[in-house]
Formats: C-alpha cells, sequence, structure tokens
C-alpha cells in the first residue's frame, strides 16, 4: 500500500462495545489519529541534524579562539543533541545522524523505502548548519598573525581526520608553534629555522588510519547500540534525550584526539565541504566506519537484545517511526485493555430502575466499582435462571439499587416520574423485573 508523502493521511481505529443501557445493539466508537508525513519526517530530520551542527562545530570552530576544552566542545555536542530530540523526536525518531539509521533500519525499526529521505534530510541539514558557521566567519582569521593562510584553512580545525590530519598531531603542532607566533614570528620562517637545523623539531604524536578506523567502528556502534536499547518500547523512559546526549558526549571524547570524533557521516561532510582539500581526501573513513559500526550494533541488537513486537508492521505501512510508534503501540494496547473491560462488565451487568434521585446521584461514588463486580455475578445467575423459570414480578421491597453509571438515565426518569404521580405510582414504576435491563427510555417500564 502506497502512501502520498504530501498528502495528510489518517489512521483509524474502530472499537465495538456492547451496552445494556437503552439501545441492546452494539454502539460504534470511531477515533482518528494523525499520521506523521515522510514530509515532516524529512523537516524533523533537517531541524534536528541542523541544530545538532551548527552547535557543535560552533563550539568545536572556536575552541581554539575561546579557549574551550575538548571536554567542552564535546558537551556542547551532547547539549545539542539533547535539543534536538526533545524538539522533534516524537516526530521523525530523532536520529540526525545516517549511522543511527542505518542502525534502525537494520534492526527492522525504519522502513527501507524511507531510508534515502532520512539520509537525504540529514545531509542537507549538516551542510545548511556549517555554511551558516562558515558564512558569518570573520575575515581577520586568515591572517599570517593567526597562523591560518585562509578561512577553509581555519574552518579545517573542525573537519575529520588521521594522520598529520588527527586532532592530536593538530593540537601538538599549534602548541609547538604558539611562543614563535606569539612574538612575531611567522611559520614559515619557524620551518625555514627547522629545516635549517637552528630549531629542533619536535616529536608529533600521529593516527594512522587503521586506528581511527577501529575506534570509529567501535565508537559508533556503542552508540548506536545505545540508541536502539533506550528506544526500545519495552523501556519507556522519559529520559532519552539525556541518555543520547551524555552518551554521544562521552564516546566523542575518547574519539576527539585521534580523528576530531565524527561518530556521525553527516557532520564529516558538513566540515569537509568548507574545508581544504585534504578533508575530502579522507572522508571515506569517516562514511565507511560509522556505517560499519552501525551495522554491527543493529545485527547484534536484532539478534539477542530485540523481542517480539509490532512495530515492524507499523512501518512498513508507512506509521510513525521509533518513539512514536512504540508510544502509539502501548497506547492502543491499553485503549483495547480498557475497552474489552467495559464491554464485559456492560454485557454482564443488570440495570434497573432506583426509587430516588439520591440512589442515581451514588452512582459516581467510590464504591462503584464494588457495586458493578457484585451486580456482574448477580446478572449472570439470573440470566441463566431465567432461561429456564420465569422470575417471578418484582415489587417495591425488591427493587434493586442502580449498579452502573448507564443506568442513571433511567433512574432519573423514575425517580422523575415518582415526583409527579405519587408515591403509588412511582412503586409501580420501580417494580421491574431484575433480568429487563435493556427496556427503551422514555417509555412506560416493562415487567415480565
Amino acid at each position: 500500500m502506497s502512501h502520498d508523502a504530501h498528502a495528510p493521511t489518517t489512521i483509524t481505529e474502530t472499537v465495538t462495545v456492547q451496552t445494556a443501557v437503552d439501545d441492546p445493539a452494539a454502539t460504534t466508537t470511531t477515533t482518528t489519529a494523525p499520521r506523521t508525513s515522510l514530509l515532516a519526517v524529512a523537516g524533523a530530520e533537517l531541524f534536528g541534524t541542523f541544530l545538532f551542527v551548527f552547535v557543535g562545530l560552533g563550539a568545536a570552530l572556536y575552541a581554539t579562539t575561546q579557549g574551550l576544552s575538548t571536554f567542552e566542545v564535546a558537551l556542547a555536542y551532547g547539549i545539542a543533541l539533547m535539543g534536538a530530540l526533545a524538539a522533534v523526536g516524537h516526530v521523525s525518531g530523532g536520529h540526525f545522524n545516517p549511522a543511527v539509521t542505518l542502525g534502525s533500519t537494520l534492526a527492522g525499526r525504519t522502513s527501507w523505502k524511507r531510508l534515502p529521505a532520512y539520509w537525504g534530510a540529514q545531509l542537507v541539514g549538516a551542510v545548511a548548519g556549517a555554511a551558516a558557521l562558515f558564512a558569518a566567519l570573520p575575515a581577520s582569521f586568515a591572517s599570517e598573525s593567526s597562523g591560518f593562510a585562509t578561512l577553509r584553512d581555519f574552518f579545517s580545525t573542525t573537519a575529520n581526520g588521521y594522520g598529520v590530519h588527527s586532532a592530536a598531531y593538530r593540537s601538538a603542532e599549534t602548541a609547538f608553534y604558539a611562543p614563535y607566533l606569539a612574538q612575531g614570528f611567522p611559520r614559515d620562517q619557524v620551518d625555514e629555522a627547522i629545516a635549517a637545523g637552528q630549531l629542533a623539531a619536535p616529536t608529533l604524536p600521529t593516527f594512522d588510519t587503521v586506528e581511527v578506523v577501529i575506534f570509529e567502528v567501535v565508537l559508533t556502534a556503542l552508540f548506536v547500540g545505545v540508541f536502539l536499547a533506550v528506544t526500545d518500547r519495552r523501556v519507556r523512559s522519559r529520559m532519552v534525550p539525556v541518555v543520547l546526549g551524555l552518551s554521544f558526549a562521552a564516546l566523542l571524547l575518547v574519539a576527539t584526539p585521534m580523528s576530531n570524533g565524527s561518530l556521525n557521516p553527516a557532520r564529516s561532510v558538513a566540515a569537509a565541504v568548507f574545508s581544504d582539500g585534504w578533508a575530502f581526501s579522507q572522508l571515506w573513513v569517516f562514511l565507511v566506519a560509522p556505517l560499519a559500526g552501525a551495522a554491527i550494533a543493529a545485527l547484534f541488537y536484532r539478534g539477542f537484545a530485540s523481542g517480539p513486537t509490532a512495530l515492524s508492521v507499523a512501518v512498513a505501512t508507512g506509521m510513525r517511526d521509533e518513539i512514536a510508534v512504540e508510544e502509539e503501540a502501548a497506547d492502543a494496547e491499553a485503549r483495547d485493555e480498557l475497552f474489552d473491560r467495559s464491554a464485559r462488565t456492560a454485557g454482564t451487568t443488570s440495570t434497573t430502575g432506583t426509587t430516588g434521585k439520591d440512589d442515581a446521584d451514588q452512582v459516581g461514588s467510590t464504591d462503584e466499582d464494588d457495586e458493578v463486580a457484585g451486580s456482574a455475578e448477580t446478572a449472570e445467575s439470573s440470566e441463566t435462571r431465567s432461561d429456564d423459570v420465569a422470575p417471578p414480578a418484582a415489587t417495591e421491597k425488591f427493587a434493586p439499587k442502580t449498579t452502573a453509571k448507564g443506568s442513571a438515565k433511567d433512574s432519573s426518569t423514575t425517580s422523575d416520574k415518582a415526583e409527579a404521580d405519587g408515591p403509588e405510582d412511582a412503586a409501580d414504576a420501580a417494580g421491574t423485573d431484575s433480568t429487563d435491563d435493556t427496556r427503551p427510555t422514555g417509555g412506560s417500564p416493562k415487567t415480565t
């Protein structure tokens, strides 16, 4: 069954409840719930990814000028992710990361036909966030005194890389050149002094391709595993944004010294677009490794942690993703249980008139559940007896009290008639048989 991504659609749930008041026929109640369209999902992913990249890359970009530590930059990413999840996570499931979307799809949470829309929205949102940062860079950041030849060179401090472009290497290099730049020596002159042997060449730490790939795969797998676990409908946690935000920040602290920390291909692409050419030449590592980690986490979760759910059916028919679908499934289950209980109670409860308004007013009292439970048992035995032997006519002495909300209307009608016609007529009106609980409203009570 196909759905138009631009046309609003609805899910209709029909619930039939059998009542014993006024009409023995079934009463059908129809409720409709709006379904999130693919356009809304894409918009939520675009917004959330934009927020995540703009805040995270912004903190990393100005870390050197503002003196921000690695911990503060990682925390900025985590807080931005918390905000995005809290804001639009209920619309799209809160991926904001192509690796998370792939893991969710492999785990059976997201439909394959929606995967391109998720990835496209995430890439557009990430590049838009990086573009906003690059457009706002002041030209003074590209100068000999700052140590950056161009604005792209300055923006390259946010790009993911390995070898001489790893974060550890760049940090050590910056620390080495800082004293000479502060004294007014340009970087080229310092390099000439090192080449001439006037200055000792520093030993700078580097992380090669293999080390970076291993850490990106492992760290992304851990994050995707946490995502799949906390968004499982069996968890029902309201701390999902906090858990995911802090988890991402903690994992980023481990990855930052090696590769500037990716764990998100969209973030890596966005930084590479506005950086020097070397960023694109090393980008493949930060596309393949996070996606491979996500696949490992999804397969592991599906094989060992997932349980039987109805989410795969819901996603296949185009319903909402992740958190929204899980909450809808739990709510539907609770509604079904409530309606089933109501149908059983209403179908077995015998309702009759009362002798006055006081009894009708007590229907909403705290003893209602006890009265309904007791009358249900009495009604079952009464209906069984009526199949074989006709019950004797009831009198004033044996007029039962109201036992369910559905009889309040009959009680009010009977008490009004008692006030108008007098005590004798009221007694006749109240003298109905205990098995006559489906007489039409507005007519004279019948006795059998």
